[in-house]
């Protein structure tokens, strides 16, 4: 499973558009809210689209040489590259509208605005820290609106940790590697490149997944919620192994996944190195890997060779 395709998952290829001459008036604004403008280059998108986009350059503003952000529009795929030199000017073209226009957040806006100030909050505090008080200000919003969002604050954290699957799964890493190369084994090598500027980010948080994980438990909502994102992670190693030719995928994600979960672990001690040792270990476990399915062929072309009729045989 080749990472073919950069789009952001769950996005419509209509999310953003390129201007490439004055939309309509009214329609442009409405089906498009949001300009963004990166080094001269004006492109519109949805509402929904502009706030990842918005976030993944506050990101890789961060950090010098960053890995590419991706948009996907009505007309094809664009990679920006983003870092603290590119101007960046995001504009809301419905907030020059007249007032009647827009009366307020949406209930998918508020959800939204609750959901990304939650998210630096779980991100980096273990989930029985985070408090009611202290999202209602992080967010800005009231008792009753977080109510009405959000059940409970284990309902608030479940949805953080899918905005973690498509902010930092998707968005960083699996975009990240697929922005390096198209190969199945180069992209496994990939990930660490990745993990490698994240590790030296000053806003590394470690992995999400796994703290909650191991805070809660496997049995708690959350610790099923955080298996099933970490499973997801490695039916994409899985995938990537399959395309690449190695004996037993499965089996090999499982080593890889260790890889990638100690690496994590390590640079939370300090290690900077952390992401380098680990791909050294992977380009082991993969020529190990490939070792295996080029004998399993051997194989398997000496068995049926076995079993071919002597044509000596055939000669009555």
């Amino acid at each position: 499973m080749t990472l073919s395709s950069p789009v952001i998952e769950g996005r419509s290829p209509d999310d953003v558009a390129p201007v490439t001459e004055p939309h309509a008036a009214d329609g442009g604004r409405r089906a498009y809210p949001i300009e963004v403008v990166v080094n001269g280059r004006t492109l519109r998108a949805t509402r929904s689209m502009g706030e990842i986009f918005i976030r993944t350059a506050r990101i890789n503003v961060t950090s010098a040489g960053c890995p590419l952000t991706v948009l996907s529009h009505a007309d094809g795929v664009e990679l920006l590259h983003i870092t603290g030199a590119t101007p960046i000017v995001v504009r809301d073209l419905e907030a020059t509208s007249s007032p009647t226009t827009r009366k307020g957040p949406t209930m998918d806006d508020l959800s939204e605005r609750i959901v990304s100030a939650a998210y630096g909050l779980f991100a980096h505090r273990a989930v029985h820290e985070v408090t009611r008080e202290q999202v209602l200000v992080a967010a800005g919003v009231t008792a009753k609106e977080l109510d009405g969002e959000f059940a409970s604050l284990d309902a608030l954290a479940e949805a953080c940790l899918k905005r973690r699957e498509r902010d930092w799964t998707i968005g960083l890493v699996r975009a990240g590697v697929q922005a390096r190369s198209d190969r199945p084994e180069e992209q496994l090598l990939a990930i660490f490149d990745v993990f490698d500027e994240w590790f030296h980010r000053s806003d590394y948080e470690a992995c999400m997944f796994v703290n909650v994980l191991l805070e809660m438990g496997k049995d708690h909502p959350l610790g099923r919620a955080s298996v099933e994102h970490l499973t997801y992670i490695r039916g994409l190693v899985s995938g990537l192994a399959a395309d690449a030719g190695l004996a037993e995928p499965e089996e090999f994600a499982y080593s890889w996944h260790i890889l990638m979960k100690g690496a994590i672990i390590n640079a939370v001690e300090g290690d900077g190195a952390a992401a380098r040792r680990a791909q050294a270990m992977g380009r082991s476990l993969i020529a190990r890997h490939r070792l295996a399915a080029e004998e399993g062929h051997e194989a398997e072309a000496h068995e049926a060779a076995a079993h071919q009729l002597d044509p000596r045989w055939a000669v009555g």
